[in-house]
Parts: structure tokens; sequence; C-alpha cells
């Protein structure tokens, strides 16, 4: 069985952001067993997906990507893989996904793809298995408590795209007339974020801040490269962290919410992977 945590990609990730809250609808329906999912990528072309960013080799980039159908061997090496959330995710990539480009999916590839390409993977990896669409029952409205059954198209959750695909330095204004260039995290930035074990989330911060900084100019025309991320001020640091979130591509699994037309109140139902591989 897949690990019953509410977060995954980008939003395991508290040093980019503050994952939300988890809504009374979507504690329920983690505890129904009555969901069986589907999503949605492309249009013909079944297995195939275009990734936001994909791979650069010798200055050309990468972005068709093939996934396959999980089989009950795939489904043996997911739950080997435990509780941990982060481990389950790569061993998703690792078994779900055949190639990037003209290369076949390894560990070192799955690290070096953004963090927003590795959850549209995942979401494909989910539709070749279970089809297009998840499926809700009995799900309670969280301002009126009717019961709600629902179908929502993986095609419907929010999803933000780079307006350039291979730019891969960014310009961040900070203050004092500053500026930082950044690049978006990765999910070997992931990983390093992921061993902070003692919940600290300005450790977090620091991390990906470390990392993801590769210089600041100074309104004064110098340059600091690789600044230490505790040197930055907590207004800097706060603009870069909510640039790197917003900016990441990718479903925005967190985000999606539907209209209750009995009560035509707006219902935020933020999508897990335990929602999204429900029954594994």
């Amino acid at each position: 069985m897949l690990p019953d945590f509410d977060a995954f990609g980008d939003q395991t990730l508290k040093g980019l952001e503050a994952p939300e809250e988890a809504t009374a609808a979507t504690q329920a329906l983690l505890k129904d067993d009555r969901n069986s999912g589907e999503p949605a990528i492309d249009e013909p072309g079944e297995n195939h997906i275009t990734l936001e960013r994909g791979i650069c080799r010798e200055g050309v980039w990468y972005r068709e990507a093939e996934v396959k159908e999980l089989t009950g061997a795939d489904e043996e090496a997911i739950a080997a893989a435990g509780s941990s959330s982060y481990k389950v995710f790569e061993t998703l990539l690792l078994r779900g996904v055949r190639t990037i480009g003209n290369e076949f999916m390894n560990r070192k590839l799955a690290a070096e793809l953004l963090i927003g390409d590795r959850e549209f993977l995942v979401m494909a990896i989910r539709r070749a298995t279970f089809g297009n669409d998840l499926e809700f029952e009995q799900l309670p409205c969280s301002h009126c408590q009717e019961l709600v059954d629902l179908t929502v198209p993986l095609d419907a959750i929010p999803f933000t795209r780079l307006e350039n695909s291979e730019q891969t330095e960014f310009d961040v204004p900070l203050r004092r007339g500053a500026t930082a260039v950044v690049r978006l995290p990765t999910g070997d930035d992931q990983a390093a974020v992921l061993t902070i074990k003692d919940g600290n989330a300005a450790k977090q911060d620091s991390e990906i801040l470390g990392r993801c900084v590769l210089r600041i100019r100074h309104a004064d025309g110098a340059v600091t490269r690789r600044p230490p991320a505790t040197s930055l001020s907590m207004s800097d640091r706060k603009a870069v962290l909510k640039f790197l979130a917003d900016t990441q591509p990718g479903p925005r699994y967190g985000d999606f919410s539907f209209v209750h037309e009995t009560c035509g109140k707006e219902v935020p139902l933020p999508i897990s992977l335990a929602v999204l591989f429900r029954g594994m």
C-alpha cells in the first residue's frame, strides 16, 4: 500500500512553500476506501507526454517522455519503498518512466529533472495505469456537509507552464535595488531538503536557497556568487522562495477545487499522491 501522506513533489518542500492545510473533505476522502482514480495528460500519444523543461544534452533540449502502465512487479517494488513519500515517488519514476529524449530513466536522470516535470511524469504514469479520471464518492462538502459524487479529469488540475522552456536562470528583485539570479529546484534539491529531519523549516529554506541562488547583483554593480543563505535578509529569502514556488512548472495538485452546485460554494480538494494511486 502507498503511505497515506497528503502532499508530494514541490509540496513536500517546506522550504519552498508551506503546504496548504488539509481540508475536511480531503481527510474524509483519504479515510474512505471507495476511490478509484485516473488522470489526464495529452491527447493521442497515450503514454507520450511533453515536459515543460526536460533535459539538455550538448546544447539540445529533449522534452519528450514515455511512460508505461504499472504492473504487479512494479506494485511490489513501490510497496517495498516503505512509508517514505520521497522513496515512493522515486520508485514510481524509476518503474513507470521508460525514456526522456533518447535516454532510459535512471536515478541520475530523475534527480536532474525539475520538480514540476517529475510531478507531471507521475501524473502520466497514473493515467497510463488507471485511466483519465479520478472518481470521488460520498465526498462531504466542507461548507454544507452534503455528500457529493465527483469525477475529476486530471487535466482540470491547475497547471503552471514556463514562458520559455529553455530558460535556466531567472532574476528575482530584492530589497535595496539588488537582484538574485536563481535556478529552479530539481529532484536532487528536493532530496537534499528531505534529509533535514528535525522539521526546521528555516533550515529547509536555507538548503534550497543555498542551492538555487546562483549570485546576487547589488545596486552598486558588485556581484556576490553563491551567497550563504543565512546572509540573506528574511524579506529577500521570502521573495526568492515565493518566486521558486510560483515559477516551478507542472500540476498544482494542492490548488484544485470544485464548486458544489447545491450550496454554490467553492470546495478545496487538494490531490495527494495517495489519492492518485488509491488502491495500490
